[in-house]
């Protein structure tokens, strides 16, 4: 019985402590990984909360792979639960934009690993925020 009562302590702990965003400060890199989101403190005593939510396009070169091309990749992002933003990294897309007074620029897109590479739900995105 002992025993249980820890687990579901355990357990509970867990699943508290994985709800909880994480809040990052002003002119940090910030990696969020797909369908999460997180908080940047603001000048203004507020929090602006971003979301990585899809992965548009992923047009780059591949590991491993030799290309003549460097291609693209474009992701959307949602701003405190009103805005979506599409930013991307290549020749044709837009890495920034000024949302509140603040740019968001995007710096990566990752994958966990180089077998994972296009798979959305492997990806992450690392931003700046100032």
């Amino acid at each position: 019985m002992h025993k249980r009562v820890l687990f579901l302590i355990f357990s509970v702990t867990l699943i508290l402590i994985s709800c909880k965003k994480e809040v990052f400060l002003l002119d940090e890199d910030v990696s969020i990984g797909f369908n999460s989101s997180i908080l940047i403190e603001t000048t203004d005593n507020g929090k602006m909360a971003v979301e990585y939510i899809e992965l548009l396009d992923e047009s780059r070169c591949p590991p491993s792979a030799t290309c003549i091309w460097a291609g693209f990749v474009k992701v959307k992002l949602k701003l405190n639960d009103e805005q979506y933003v599409e930013l991307g990294l290549g020749e044709t897309t837009v890495d920034s934009i000024t949302y509140n007074n603040h740019v968001i620029k995007l710096l990566s897109v990752e994958y966990d690993s180089d077998d994972d590479f296009g798979v959305e739900n492997k990806s992450s995105v690392v931003i700046h925020v100032n």
